[in-house]
């Protein structure tokens, strides 16, 4: 008796689920279907003429500028991503690997950077850079990192991340937001 019921409920749980779970997948959206890699045609802008400065916030900073701020060969650093994110890795003249992340986020603020670290348990520490609002950042269970964010039409920061010895990474993030600062005010 106890196996006619529990496969009744076994059965009962199968027709609940199909029916709930198919459920939640119908729907109808606007729009027109368009196959993969064909959304920018002729008839409509493509993504350089709809955000023609996408990637000009990753070169804000030329690459021999970036190197020699975090004391590395300029002819040894690469970048690694772009987007929202611009980040690099270079070589330090101490012959360690360098990491080095730039962010920006133009709706962004200052005080949810410091809130976020704060809640990762970063030790943050309030300055001003250039003159503006800034908050350095140092994440406990990376001791060599260092990360820097300034409140400048939204929020920009720079982390440096030594992955072996290497300099002060906190003097290397604030002279890179120097510098960006500079340039962006």
């Amino acid at each position: 008796m106890m196996h006619r019921k529990t496969k009744s409920l076994f059965a009962a749980a199968c027709v609940a689920l199909v029916a709930f779970g198919s459920a939640g997948c119908g729907g109808t959206v606007d729009g027109e279907a368009v196959m993969p890699g064909k959304g920018d045609s002729a008839e409509g802008p493509n993504a350089e003429q709809k955000y023609p400065n996408l990637l000009k916030e990753c070169e804000v900073l030329t690459t021999d500028v970036l190197a020699k701020a975090v004391d590395a060969d300029p002819r040894d650093i690469q970048s690694t991503f772009v987007g929202a994110l611009c980040r690099w890795q270079a070589m330090s003249k101490s012959g360690g690997l360098v990491d080095i992340t730039r962010f920006w986020f133009e709706t962004g603020s200052l005080e949810a950077e410091k809130a976020t670290a704060n809640s990762l348990k970063y030790n943050v520490q309030e300055r001003a850079i250039q003159g503006i609002p800034s908050i350095v950042m140092k994440p406990p269970d990376q001791p060599g990192a260092c990360g820097v964010a300034s409140d400048a039409a939204g929020v920009v920061g720079w982390w440096v991340n030594p992955q072996g010895r290497g300099g002060d990474s906190c003097t290397q993030a604030i002279k890179l937001m120097e510098m960006t600062l500079s340039v962006n005010i």
